[in-house]
């Protein structure tokens, strides 16, 4: 049975400058268990499993374009950016890369086969937000999503979703909602009548560049946040009450930007629950 219909948000990985650093920070975070992949191929990719289950990775990243710097200058001060990714489920990644430069993005990184595991490509739409597709093989990708310590939703953050109303629909078959719950005003985007991501305007300051964000479910913001600096992070937004729920937003050590958020009862989450 397939868990993530194309165009779904079907795996998260961080992109680090210190994969062992990061992998301590968010195991002590979030209580993850961190894997290295055993096959020399895998160049040191570290998943983390939350109660037995995938939930996310991390490896050392790579590449290097202002795609990849979407909180500016500040977050490369270890030599390269750090970044959580979005990989969004297809059926055929060379195809939907021919979509994405017909419909006016461009092409990071060409579909490359990942150790059997999966077929990947790496993109970024007219705005200059960076996401990725994958094609599965032996890995579908996340087996748990939606509950506390896995990904609870993701989000485009975008200086205007103008463009990207037209751009996603067109890629990923993703169909924006203006009416989403209660409090929400910017587009939900579904596939069918499922919720699957949301959308966040960017302020004017121009501090932070549009890119994907990731969102990971917890019990307790307030104490997520707390423990987050007491491991080397920082807070960008303190925990606040939101439509979705109580939610804080989080930069790690080396720069990367999450989110993490107390999911309200009914609320839509993330696709694909638990396995």
């Amino acid at each position: 049975m397939t868990r993530f219909a194309p165009g779904a948000p079907a795996w998260f990985d961080l992109g680090s400058p210190d994969v062992a650093a990061s992998a301590d920070f968010y195991t002590g975070l979030f209580g993850w268990t961190a894997t290295v992949v055993s096959d020399p191929g895998a160049g040191g990719y570290t998943t983390f499993s939350s109660d037995g289950k995938l939930v996310a990775a991390v490896a050392r990243h790579q590449i290097d374009t202002p795609y990849h710097r979407p909180y500016g200058p500040g977050n490369d001060q270890h030599g390269m950016p750090a970044i959580w990714t979005v990989y969004f489920a297809t059926d055929d990644a060379d195809a939907l890369t021919k979509r994405v430069e017909t419909a006016g993005g461009e092409v990071i990184m060409t579909p490359m086969d990942v150790l059997g595991l999966g077929r990947m490509a790496v993109f970024s739409d007219p705005a200059g937000a960076a996401f990725a597709v994958w094609r599965k093989g032996f890995m579908e990708g996340a087996e748990v999503t939606g509950v506390p310590g896995s990904v609870g939703w993701v989000e485009l953050v975008t200086d205007g979703p103008g463009a990207a109303r037209d751009f996603y629909p067109a890629t990923l078959g993703l169909a924006p909602a203006d009416t989403g719950p209660e409090g929400v005003t910017d587009p939900v985007w579904h596939i069918g009548d499922t919720p699957v991501a949301g959308t966040r305007t960017l302020g004017v300051t121009g501090a932070v560049r549009p890119h994907w964000a990731v969102l990971f479910a917890v019990r307790d913001c307030d104490a997520t946040a707390r423990r987050a600096v007491e491991l080397g992070g920082s807070v960008e937004n303190e925990p606040a009450d939101t439509p979705r729920g109580r939610r804080a937003d989080l930069l790690d050590p080396h720069g990367a930007g999450f989110s993490v958020v107390e999911l309200r009862e009914g609320y839509p989450a993330a696709a694909g629950g638990a396995a």
